[in-house]
């Protein structure tokens, strides 16, 4: 169908706080020619002539009056014919947007390390809100406070524990991606210790000038400090384990420390270190004994010398958690194979496992063991056999070349079947999979990884089987599980049919230069297969450990009889901190279990306890949990205002000292290249759906209407 344009424009004038609309231009655009108008004026016309010329019911009604009802059914008639026509509108409407100016403050410990604390606190966060108010008057201005979070408004209060500048960058640049920014101002020490190097963000957008205000102190600054504790989250009861503490200082040479480890108020262990040159760091090794079961609180306190810059980073606090023993996991296999390999890596690797690896003929004691790893199973040893026939231990599977199917098939593990020979099959996952949630990495990884070698025969599996994967040759999807899990008596399982996932690990290692991904899916499904189901209706989830600068989060869950999940119930919650104080919350409840904000909380070993009454049953959970403590802020004091005279060279910026923001100011107006920029929008519009017209319609007839019952004309 043709269509046809009739351009018309016009000027109009609107202004909002972020655009300036200053023109607007319309084009109307007709399914038939326009022409048709001329008819829908005429058919109007002659309508309304016949109408009223002999009318004889307004015989002694003024001509004005028949001139005006005439009026009324002329434009009544016209307006319907042209709507009939479907004349859409084409509006394009010129927009004017300032550009934005984004002002970054840092509020991380650092900022206030120097003898200027005061004037940070006070006078500038003042001088800064006031460059944003004038600003205001040419740009759009957005403020922002950052440390290891990101949050809106200059704030005076430096409490973040941790910097990570890369978040601003990252933020501004997806958030306002197709927006008009004119600068960021960042207003920082240069010291982070989070994220990625901020000169790395920056080049996402180089062509975006970046202001850079340079805080804090460039001198070394005479000082004794406590970089680092090096030691291990666990311990098992009655074993000794090592301490390793990195002590540094500057402008103490020739100076003797003493340094002593605390267990609440008693020395546990001491040593003395020499330091010999101007600068210099010391790693000092302690070794202590876990005595007893849980977390257990340590302090490293260093001597207060004269003359320190500080004595907030000559005290670290780190926390060791006791256990009875690990989780112990037999991998058992018929012969040598590089899957073993790469299976006990990371079980070793993983401080809640112990790995034996034995062939099936060697295994003894079951009953020790959490979790059994099947390669290429064989049945060589009969009580093995039975004990995973009767579901005594949960197992995971990995069909091979070498799996004898047939044992297999009577160990009734969710499939049948004889293979003839094998072939490569590659991973597709199971988007209905839930089970287990694994990260957006992992899937990505093996979607891609090599095949596994998987027998190729006539299979059929259980409908019940909880698929995590299938088979995939080329680009055509078996109905085949690659992965899968399901339960047997009291244990689950898990069976991968194929081998070769030493591949994997290898792939991750060329893709990601880390073995991070494969690391994290085989600790999964081991942590899934290896633990104890807990058939408690009520389940509290506390992570075990939390830093300062982190948020404790707690959830819980309620089940009722047919295990649906429920949350009518109230359930209570009771925090108990180091100093035995307690502190009652409440849950909130989300659409079907329970959600509690706890915030930031001070470094310390808590201990929880939750209840709730369901059903006239009394429901308990209990447990502990640690927040670490975080002073990466304290361990360095010199601001790098190198690195912020890169960023600002290196996108056409500038580097300013705090008391320069008047010269900032005056440097951004005089730019030429932070304008407002102009665009035409575009928007269609049918006639007939601007309802004004349909009021006017209905205006005009009842007005028509009235008149002509005013004098007599019905």
């Amino acid at each position: 169908m043709r269509i046809y344009k009739c351009k018309i424009n016009f000027n109009a004038y609107a202004e909002s706080i972020l655009y300036f609309s200053t023109k607007i231009e319309l084009e109307l655009l007709f399914s038939y020619h326009p022409a048709w108008i001329f008819v829908a004026f005429l058919i109007a016309a002659i309508y309304t002539f016949v109408l009223y010329k002999k009318d004889e019911l307004l015989e002694d009604v003024s001509k004005t009056i028949k001139l005006i009802l005439a009026g009324f059914r002329f434009v009544t008639v016209f307006i319907i014919a042209i709507l009939l026509l479907g004349i859409i509108l084409e509006n394009f409407i010129l927009k004017k947007e300032k550009p934005l100016i984004f002002i970054a403050h840092d509020t991380s410990e650092s900022i206030i390390q120097t003898k200027d604390s005061t004037f940070y606190k006070e006078d500038y966060v003042d001088n800064l809100k006031a460059l944003k108010e004038d600003l205001s008057k040419n740009y759009d201005v957005v403020d922002y406070s950052f440390a290891d979070g990101i949050e809106n408004g200059i704030k005076d209060k430096y409490v973040g524990k941790k910097t990570n500048i890369s978040q601003v960058f990252d933020q501004i640049y997806s958030q306002y991606s197709n927006r008009n920014i004119g600068a960021i101002i960042l207003s920082t020490d240069g010291i982070y210790n989070a994220g990625a190097n901020p000169i790395y963000a920056i080049n996402r957008k180089t062509y975006v000038p970046v202001f850079t205000i340079g805080l804090g102190d460039t001198n070394q600054v005479k000082d004794v400090k406590i970089d680092e504790v090096f030691n291990n989250d666990i311990a098992f009861l009655g074993n000794e384990f090592p301490v390793e503490v990195s002590v540094s200082q500057k402008d103490f040479q020739g100076q003797k420390v003493y340094v002593k480890l605390l267990l609440g108020d008693k020395i546990v262990s001491s040593q003395t270190v020499q330091f010999k040159n101007k600068k210099e760091q010391k790693k000092i090794n302690f070794i202590l004994k876990a005595t007893r079961i849980g977390f257990i609180k340590y302090t490293v306190k260093i001597q207060e010398l004269d003359d320190e810059f500080t004595y907030k980073n000559n005290t670290a606090n780190f926390y060791i958690d006791v256990i009875d023993g690990r989780q112990k996991i037999a991998l058992l296999h018929s012969g040598i194979h590089p899957d073993l390999g790469a299976i006990s890596y990371v079980i070793e690797n993983n401080k809640n496992y112990e790995v034996d690896v034995k062939i099936y003929s060697e295994m003894e004691n079951i009953g020790d063991y959490d979790l059994l790893i099947c390669h290429n199973y064989n049945n060589q040893n009969q009580s093995l056999n039975q004990a995973i026939k009767d579901g005594k231990k949960p197992v995971l599977f990995i069909v091979g070349n070498n799996s004898n199917l047939a044992d297999l098939n009577n160990l009734n593990i969710g499939f049948s079947g004889n293979d003839t020979k094998t072939e490569d099959v590659q991973f597709a996952i199971n988007g209905n999979f839930s089970t287990i949630l694994f990260p957006p990495s992992i899937s990505n990884l093996l979607n891609n990884a090599p095949p596994l070698k998987a027998p190729f025969g006539s299979f059929k599996f259980s409908k019940s089987l909880d698929v995590f994967a299938y088979q995939k040759i080329g680009n055509i999807i078996l109905n085949q599980p690659l992965i899968y899990f399901s339960e047997k008596n009291a244990s689950k399982y898990g069976v991968i049919m194929g081998e070769g996932i030493w591949r994997w690990r290898l792939y991750d290692q060329a893709k990601n230069q880390s073995t991070a991904n494969f690391e994290l899916f085989i600790s999964k499904m081991i942590s899934y297969l290896a633990v104890k189901k807990n058939k408690n209706p009520f389940k509290v989830n506390v992570n075990s450990e939390y830093e300062e600068s982190e948020d404790v989060i707690v959830l819980a869950e309620l089940y009722n009889s047919a295990y649906d999940l429920v949350n009518t119930a109230e359930v209570d919650f009771t925090l108990t901190n180091s100093d035995e104080k307690d502190f009652d919350y409440h849950f909130f409840k989300t659409s079907n279990a329970y959600k509690l904000e706890l915030g930031k909380l001070p470094q310390g070993i808590y201990i929880w306890n939750a209840s709730t009454t369901f059903s006239g049953k009394n429901y308990k959970a209990s447990g502990t949990f640690l927040v670490k403590e975080v002073k990466k802020e304290w361990l360095n004091s010199t601001a790098n205002h190198r690195l912020l005279k890169n960023i600002a060279d290196n996108t056409n910026g500038k580097f300013y000292l705090p008391k320069q923001l008047n010269q900032l100011k005056t440097d951004i107006e005089k730019r030429d290249d932070i304008v407002t920029v102009a665009y035409n929008e575009k928007s269609f519009k049918d006639l007939i759906d601007y309802k004004w017209l349909f009021f006017l319609i209905i205006v005009l007839m009842s007005a028509e209407w009235f008149i002509r019952k005013f004098n007599g004309g019905y």
